[in-house]
């Protein structure tokens, strides 16, 4: 009896260990953050704003560009520069030579999105293929033939920054310019450049593109209004 007894005990014992054991989950092994190294710490730069012509930071500033409206409401394309100085003068001029330049690239950046928007809307591979290089050229045509002197400074927005790399640290101004240019100006150089073409493009294309384009704008003109 005392024998049996001890047994029923001990296989007891042996259960509630293996019930144990079993029922804890492995825990996995702590992971050591990755080291980084003096020189890759050295290289970075580290920059931080000392002085700002406003607070908070305006969000046109981080935009290259976008399509939105003015404050009466008319359809524009707003762009932005920037230029970088010891003197906050400086920085203002370096900003708007750079205007010419940078709202030219901004018309193509934006042309050429319209008319992957317009392909992307054609469904026939042929016809696509067949614009290829009618877009292509009317693109360039409209980056040229916009009249960029059209576009106003609608406003401006500046940082005195200090640049920390390693033990070296410099102070600097950094000025923004926002550019607005009404996005009919855009239009009818695009409208002239199609008009133009030294080589003629199917009509019923041509037309096919345009009606897809005006969706585009019409769309765009309802995100804009909050409808």
């Amino acid at each position: 009896m005392k024998r049996s007894l001890w047994f029923v005990m001990v296989a007891g014992m042996v259960v509630l260990m293996v019930a144990s054991c079993g029922g804890k989950k492995p825990q996995p092994a702590p992971q050591n953050p990755t080291p980084t190294s003096p020189d890759a710490e050295a290289l970075r730069i580290k920059r931080y704003v000392i002085q700002a012509s406003e607070e908070p930071k305006p969000k046109w500033v981080n935009k290259r560009w976008y399509i939105g409206k003015d404050e009466e409401g008319v359809k524009t394309i707003f762009l932005t520069v920037e230029g970088q100085a010891v003197r906050k003068d400086n920085a203002a001029r370096l900003a708007e030579a750079e205007k010419i330049a940078k709202l030219t690239e901004a018309i193509k950046q934006v042309a050429t999105r319209e008319f992957a928007l317009a392909r992307a809307g054609m469904l026939d591979p042929e016809s696509d293929k067949a614009l290829e290089t009618y877009f292509e050229e009317t693109i360039a045509a409209v980056s040229k033939n916009v009249n960029i002197s059209g576009a106003m400074n609608t406003a401006d927005y500046w940082e005195y920054v200090q640049e920390v790399q390693g033990g070296e640290s410099k102070t600097f101004y950094i000025y923004y310019k926002q550019y607005a240019m009404p996005y009919a100006l855009f239009e009818k150089a695009r409208k002239d450049a199609w008009e133009k073409q030294p080589k003629p493009v199917n009509k019923d294309l041509q037309r096919k593109a345009q009606k897809v384009l005006d969706s585009i704008n019409n769309y765009e003109d309802q995100v804009a209004q909050g409808e």
